[in-house]
């Protein structure tokens, strides 16, 4: 009998032992999960979306430059640059909720970039001092369906700078 209670104690003492591991885990997972959701702030807001589009400009967003886009399944990264020294910058990524048919959909992500700052944003170009931050979105989360996450086509706008419409098929307004 004594050597089934021993079985029993240690059997006990490993599960509570591989719990307290998960748990440890999970949580390290989350808090890195929620440092990445810290970098940006998801809208999925139609009305949020017309306004980046149309008051686009250096006005509007702080400046900023998508460097690098890497997609790998329902995971989008965005490395973006801007000026360094022009005080805490927070990043939007503003959907409207639609996806645009032909098969397979299209989406539109317009990226912003806030900052808490003393100077005003237009004025705040230090030359030679960059940063980078990554924005990684979960698109099944995000999106909310993970078929259309699989295999939405993506098109980001950069908020800062006013879009190209020189050699367009869109005519311009002349507001």
């Amino acid at each position: 009998m004594r050597m089934s209670t021993i079985f029993n104690v240690t059997a006990v003492l490993t599960l509570i032992l591989i719990l307290v591991s998960c748990k440890k885990e999970s949580s390290e997972q989350l808090s890195f999960q929620n440092a990445i959701k810290a970098s940006f702030s998801f809208l999925k807001s139609a009305q949020a979306s017309n306004e980046a589009n149309q008051l686009r400009s250096a006005d509007y967003s702080a400046l900023f430059e998508i460097a690098k886009v890497v997609r790998d399944k329902d995971l989008l990264t965005i490395n973006v640059t801007y000026p360094d020294g022009c005080g805490d910058s927070k990043f939007e990524v503003i959907w409207n909720g639609l996806a645009m048919l032909p098969y397979p959909e299209i989406i539109f992500l317009y990226i912003r970039r806030t900052t808490l700052y003393i100077r005003r944003t237009t004025d705040c170009k230090v030359e030679g001092n960059s940063t980078s931050r990554v924005l990684s979105i979960n698109l099944t989360e995000c999106l909310g369906d993970a078929a259309l996450a699989q295999r939405v086509k993506i098109i980001l706008c950069n908020t800062s700078k006013k879009a190209n419409t020189e050699n367009s098929d869109i005519p311009v307004s002349s507001n």
